[in-house]
């Protein structure tokens, strides 16, 4: 598995990653109608245009997209592994990749805004829990934050 920037031409590839993994992993925590907003977002168009003011990476494996993750300023944004391969530290991998580039990039600390899906996982990896608050298209999250 091989961590690169994401190109221009991976977009119908992640943006198709993006929706299998909401609708597969975030469906027993969230409602139809906040899967289905998280979808209209994770568009091929809308991954150009923020790759413009944003870091993203993604997780390779010849050809084929396994993962992704994106950098904000501060915050981890986009965390994404295909259903079929998480929990085989792809999206440890992804994390450690950010905190190290983030940290070449002057950062201290990394802030995030977990889902109830994954909120575990960034707990395992050291985050800690700042706050609980409500997005209006969403529902429920958790903001969290690592010193690195």
């Amino acid at each position: 598995m091989k961590i690169r920037k994401f190109l221009q031409s991976d977009a119908t590839k992640l943006s198709k990653l993006m929706k299998e993994t909401v609708i597969k992993s975030n469906s027993k925590d969230y409602s139809k109608e906040a899967i289905q907003c998280l979808c209209d977002e994770y568009v091929p168009e809308r991954l150009l245009k923020d790759s413009e003011r944003m870091h993203i990476f993604v997780a390779s494996e010849e050809s084929k997209l396994l993962g992704t993750i994106s950098l904000v300023g501060d915050r981890i944004s986009r965390m994404f592994v295909l259903p079929k391969v998480q929990g085989k530290k792809i999206g440890s991998k992804l994390i450690k990749y950010l905190e190290q580039f983030a940290a070449k990039e002057g950062k201290t600390i990394l802030r995030v805004r977990s889902s109830l899906t994954a909120y575990g996982f960034y707990q395992k990896l050291g985050y800690q829990k700042t706050r609980r608050a409500s997005n209006k298209f969403v529902g429920p999250i958790i903001w969290m934050k690592k010193e690195i």
